[in-house]
């Protein structure tokens, strides 16, 4: 039995316990509550947000909302969207904004969850898993999850964003999906949109992003476009193929290419290539579903974009600056997809027809012109080169470009040496075999308009641009009465050189018919004949002038209405004091007017461009009276005259003269040749209705070799000792000699 005593003693040391525990309990917490700020690990605030409850942890999932994870990892979610971010994905502790989008804003109807706006730093370096719940349960089909990023779509220029699609894999209630990290690390933050997307079906049966020889790409469309997408994956392979054959490589994509099809906004929006901003495995191709119907736009679009896809691998920007803009080889881009296209699909692509005068205007854009617009034009040029050179070498003007080309310019002159050198062959071709009626025509300046004999200029001087060309029109006033035999005289001025040798072509264009007419090509000026039927079909001439040079240049053009110039008679006379083996003083006529009378030596006149040709060509005999010998005479003269300052530019004659005796028999025969140039005009005579022109120069102009380039004179005479030859073809130095023209034209 225990004593009162000892029952005492156990009670009271009981309390003194009791006491003591809750001292310590009172003294706990009293330090707890008067403890340093500094002590509690506290979340720095953001601006606009409170902080989260001391006790709460990065990557805690007992809130609703949770935006920070560190090195550690965690989950960041809000609304229905999680993200589990495994430890070292990043460095640091990160912050991510998450905004929700409206709903049917990105994929309307086919939106299969909400969609969000994940504002996120680049430079995650495992992947991030994804967790979504469906809206409404699906029973039919595969959901996807639908990331798109920021991107600019190449041939439009206009900002936009590439996709990327992955199967969502069912997790009890959510659906969850892998976003690899991005190929472009950086601490900035990058804008993400995701949500997940129903009744939407592939092109093939791929669980994997793995490119192979059978499957380098994957078409994700409407199950009711299931067939066309499968088209559009056919199209997307025989592109790769094609641009691999003349020589483009894709060797630098690993992955397959994810082609997306949606609606888009736009009339003429097929389709767009689109690159990343954060990883060129995201660069996507995005097909109009509007415009499925239109097959062969499709496969000119498919094979347009697949151009620029490979294009982007053979551009040495950075993959952020590529996706914001073309850049400066932008035109070069879209000459050379515009020209692909004629690899998939004949014809030439409307684009091109839109601005077919942009290889007219320049080699490169004029200022404030459309980059793009003038590589779609350009790509005219691309067709030339590929015909010239072959398809396989338009690949090394890429090339050129991957390896540090500084300008378009250098790009076509480092791949092709002698693309500038024949470039005027290019804007001739490009002339005449482009559609010469719809480019003439096309001409917006104005009419260079004659009523008069008077001179017609071009309005101003034309700053014309390298490598491009100048063209004129000209029209006659219906009303004015035109004098009898006139031509129209074409001038054209300036250029490299003063404009001298370089090439012009003229074209008519018949108003009745509708259509143009090559007429001839020329050098800075010309004589058009048919100026009657000209005024009377009412018909209008365009003159092109070729600028195949790395300068700028003022160009002008002058017309006018000129006398025609037609010769019915000519002679030619030469006299030379003294020659070689030959005694006495030397003269020659062609034709020999010992023999032909001056009215026989008739001849006829043409217009050859800006020239006029006289040429004599005949046999006359002559009978003289009985105390005279009898005598015959052939002859040919050939003149070309420059039609504006009459100078004889060159001429050449010969003359053979038989002269026989009262008894018929031969006693004397003569034959004699002569070539000459530069014989200035002199003057023009008229009497009555003929015009008599006279040109000549003598030893006051200088040495008769600036004029006389060849002279011959054999003569043969029967003597009593029989025939008797003498032969000369030079004179001796410092002698006099003249030489004279007439030409008459009546």
């Amino acid at each position: 039995m225990t004593s009162f005593r000892q029952t005492a003693k156990k009670g009271t040391r009981n309390k003194s316990i009791l006491l003591s525990t809750l001292l310590l309990l009172f003294f706990t917490v009293t330090i707890q509550q008067c403890s340093s700020p500094e002590e509690i690990n506290k979340i720095p605030e953001e601006k606009g947000k409170q902080d989260p409850p001391n006790e709460e942890k990065p990557g805690d999932t007992g809130s609703e909302e949770n935006n920070k994870v560190d090195k550690s990892g965690g989950k960041i979610f809000k609304d229905k969207i999680t993200i589990v971010v495994p430890a070292d994905a990043f460095t640091t502790s990160v912050t991510m904004e998450i905004t929700t989008q409206a709903s049917g804003v990105v994929m309307g109807e086919f939106e299969a969850s909400p969609y969000y706006k994940i504002k996120l730093p680049r430079n995650f370096s495992k992947p991030l898993k994804m967790e979504l719940p469906a809206n409404a349960e699906i029973t039919q089909g595969d959901v996807y999850f639908r990331f798109s990023a920021p991107g600019v779509e190449i041939s439009s220029q206009q900002e936009s964003a590439s996709t990327l699609w992955i199967k969502g894999v069912k997790e009890g209630d959510s659906y969850t999906a892998t976003l690899e990290p991005f190929e472009e690390i950086s601490t900035d933050a990058g804008e993400l949109i995701v949500g997940l997307v129903k009744d939407y079906q592939t092109s093939d049966d791929s669980e994997s992003r793995a490119i192979t020889a059978e499957q380098k790409c994957v078409v994700f469309a409407p199950r009711y476009y299931h067939e066309e997408s499968r088209d559009i994956a056919l199209h997307v392979e025989e592109a790769i193929k094609r641009l691999e054959a003349i020589g483009f490589s894709f060797s630098k994509r690993n992955k397959q290419i994810q082609v997306e099809v949606k609606q888009l906004n736009g009339a003429d929006a097929y389709g767009y290539f689109i690159p990343s901003r954060y990883s060129s495995d995201w660069n996507s191709l995005v097909i109009n579903s509007q415009k499925l119907s239109e097959k062969e736009e499709i496969k000119r679009t498919v094979m347009h974009e697949m151009t620029h896809f490979v294009q982007y691998y053979y551009d040495p920007r950075w993959v952020v600056t590529k996706s914001f803009m073309g850049g400066d080889f932008l035109w070069m881009d879209e000459a050379v997809a515009v020209w692909a296209e004629s690899l998939y699909v004949e014809g030439i692509s409307s684009v091109q027809y839109g601005n077919q005068f942009c290889p007219l205007e320049g080699f490169s854009p004029l200022e404030g012109e459309d980059k793009g617009s003038h590589g779609y034009g350009m790509a005219g040029l691309v067709r030339w080169m590929a015909n010239r050179y072959g398809n396989d070498k338009i690949v090394n003007l890429h090339k050129q470009q991957e390896a540090g080309a500084t300008s378009v310019y250098d790009a076509f002159d480092d791949a092709f040496p002698d693309l500038f050198i024949e470039y005027g062959i290019f804007l001739k071709d490009y002339i005449r075999a482009n559609g010469v009626k719809e480019l003439l025509q096309g001409i917006g300046r104005s009419k260079m308009f004659i009523n008069s004999m008077n001179e017609v200029k071009s309005n101003e001087p034309i700053g014309i641009k390298p490598h491009s060309t100048f063209i004129e029109r000209i029209s006659i006033d219906p009303d004015y009465k035109l004098p009898d035999k006139v031509t129209l005289s074409i001038k054209v001025e300036g250029g490299m050189d003063g404009g001298k040798g370089q090439i012009c072509e003229l074209y008519r264009y018949d108003n009745e018919k509708k259509e143009i007419i090559f007429v001839d090509e020329f050098f800075d000026s010309y004589q058009y004949e048919e100026v009657a039927a000209l005024q009377e079909k009412k018909d209008m001439l365009f003159v092109v002038y070729y600028h195949p040079f790395n300068k700028e240049s003022d160009v002008t053009m002058t017309v006018r209405l000129e006398e025609k110039l037609e010769f019915a008679i000519g002679k030619i006379k030469l006299t030379i004091d003294e020659l070689n083996n030959y005694s006495g003083f030397y003269s020659a006529t062609f034709a020999d007017e010992l023999v032909v009378p001056f009215e026989e030596m008739k001849g006829t006149s043409r217009y050859v461009k800006d020239k006029v040709i006289f040429t004599s060509s005949s046999t006359y005999t002559n009978t003289w009276s009985n105390i005279f010998d009898n005598g015959d005479c052939s002859w040919e003269i050939t003149l070309e005259m420059d039609a504006k300052s009459l100078k004889i530019i060159k001429g050449t004659a010969s003359n053979v003269s038989n002269i026989y005796n009262r008894s018929g028999a031969l006693t004397k025969k003569q034959s004699y040749t002569l070539s000459f140039k530069d014989v200035p005009y002199i003057k023009t005579y008229t009497d009555g209705n003929n015009r008599s022109y006279r040109f000549g120069a003598s030893q006051s102009d200088g040495s008769i070799e600036n004029f006389i380039t060849a002279f011959g004179n054999t003569l043969e005479e029967m003597t009593w000792d029989g025939w008797k030859k003498k032969e000369v073809s030079s004179w001796k130095p410092n002698t006099k000699w003249s030489i004279s023209v007439i030409l008459d034209t009546r």
